[in-house]
């Protein structure tokens, strides 16, 4: 038993799923990059510190250059980028097959006398 599918159909499928991911990555990336979520916590940082020496027998200033929270948001931002760039990727991929199935094909046969 076969089944016969209509590859216009995939085709058009095809192109709808891939734009679909397209809109959604580049929604979601204007949404984190806006503020207005927050890119998932993968990384959590600690403060960037830098010991001064305040003299003979007493211990080192502490001196925090960046926030740890900081350095955090900016790593999982990266990391968030880079994931959804792959996925808008993948999107333009099957975008790209379907759009090949939905082309017609045409052939001509040229004959030689």
């Amino acid at each position: 038993m076969r089944i016969k599918v209509d590859t216009k159909l995939v085709g058009w499928a095809l192109l709808i799923v891939g734009l679909v991911l397209i809109v959604l990555t580049v929604y979601s990336m204007f949404t984190v990059f806006t503020g207005g979520i927050a890119p998932p916590a993968i990384f959590n940082m600690k403060s960037i510190t830098i010991g001064m020496p305040t003299g003979e027998g007493t211990s080192p200033t502490e001196i925090e250059l960046v926030q740890g929270d900081q350095v955090s948001k900016v790593v999982n931002m990266g990391l968030w980028t880079v994931l959804m760039l792959f996925v808008a990727s993948a999107g333009s991929r099957i975008g790209g097959l379907g759009a090949k199935l939905i082309r017609e094909i045409k052939v001509e046969v040229k004959r030689e006398d």
